[in-house]
């Protein structure tokens, strides 16, 4: 194998990884368990810099684990991304997981895009278990790879177990519940917030790579706002569809356990290492912070495919 063949296999090997679960299900997990306390309209925190800080030591230990399972090292990884070419297609996702590593303000929009998806997930499954909206999720452009199946999984237990969770519920919350999926102001709220922020994600993004970034204005997005419904029962209706995201988001990690240990399975000697640091990423052990060069060698090469440089 020539020296240029085996630069183009490690980097086709690398974005065959970053599309598979043993990375997927660790970083996805991570984004959004964590992006909870990512709001729109809300100014960024300590708090928010720390798990900036805890992503970066992430996304270096999954890069460092499939290293040392592909037996290659930084500068042969390096000169890799720097040089090959790239046979493998890769999604816009994986380009903003690896660089939001390295930018914040890419970071926090992601962040605040997957909080809001999350409720808008969680409305669907409501909706969907009371009949409103067909029993199906409208696959999104932007979903990485196994996303849909983890949902169709998800949607299936919740729709398998409606009588058992509506028989949990007292009077109050069963008519809370009942008038939030019948009532549109919420959904538009959410789809006008998840506009606005993909939006300022792309400029970020665009930003970021030092692309010609429109200056023109755009129009802005109306404000949802309900007239008829008191601003009380509006914040009960949010708190509750929080409640909701959240445990679906027990339930999407639980499917991802799944697709994890099935490819571990089907593929038992294929990447030990990254495997075995993904379980332990999902086990909330902790992880030894890394600064690992390699990670900004990607984000480049990355880069360099997003824009066709």
């Amino acid at each position: 194998m020539g020296d240029d063949d085996e630069k183009g296999w490690i980097l086709d090997s690398l974005v065959n990884f970053l599309r598979g679960p043993v990375w997927n299900v660790p970083i996805l997990t991570f984004i959004e368990h964590k992006s909870l306390i990512f709001e729109a309209g809300v100014d960024e925190n300590e708090d928010h810099h720390k798990i900036h800080e805890e992503y970066k030591t992430l996304v270096d230990f999954m890069l460092g684990s499939y290293m040392e399972d592909m037996g290659i090292n930084p500068e042969q990884f390096e000169s890799a991304c720097g040089k090959a070419s790239m046979n493998t297609p890769f999604h816009q996702t994986l380009f903003e997981q690896v660089w939001a590593a390295d930018d914040f303000e890419i970071f926090k929009r992601m962040m605040i895009q997957k909080n809001i998806e999350l409720q808008l997930q969680a409305l669907e499954i409501l909706q969907q278990r009371y009949g409103i909206i067909p029993d199906s999720f409208i696959p999104a452009d932007d979903m990485p790879e196994g996303e849909q199946e983890v949902l169709e999984q998800v949607m299936k237990k919740s729709l398998e177990e409606h009588d058992a969770l509506q028989a949990e519920l007292d009077a109050e919350s069963r008519d809370l519940e009942k008038a939030l999926v019948e009532s549109k102001a919420e959904k538009e709220r959410l789809e006008g917030e998840r506009a606005r922020e993909k939006e300022m994600l792309e400029k970020a993004l665009k930003m970021s790579t030092d692309a010609q970034v429109d200056s023109e204005p755009r129009e802005a997005l109306p404000n949802i706002h309900s007239n008829d419904i008191d601003p009380a029962e509006l914040k009960r209706r949010q708190e509750y569809l929080k409640g909701q995201r959240d445990k679906l988001l027990k339930l999407k990690q639980l499917e991802r356990e799944k697709q994890l240990a099935a490819y571990e399975e089907s593929a038992p000697q294929k990447r030990p290492k990254s495997s075995r640091a993904a379980r332990k990423v999902l086990a909330g052990s902790t992880i030894d912070a890394q600064t690992l060069q390699v990670r900004k060698a990607l984000a480049e090469r990355l880069k360099a495919e997003v824009i066709g440089e």
